[in-house]
């Protein structure tokens, strides 16, 4: 593998920490739909 290889890997799975932060904790499971029926209660 070279450097190149490693970088995009890391940037892969930085997005998808991210965006498991994003949706589990921050938002508290809730989908962001807009009036809140998709946020479990």
């Amino acid at each position: 593998m070279g450097i190149a290889d490693v970088v995009i890997a890391a940037v892969i799975v930085a997005g998808a920490c991210y965006i498991l932060y994003a949706t589990l904790w921050k938002k508290k499971g809730c989908c962001g739909c807009e009036g809140g029926s998709c946020c479990k209660k």
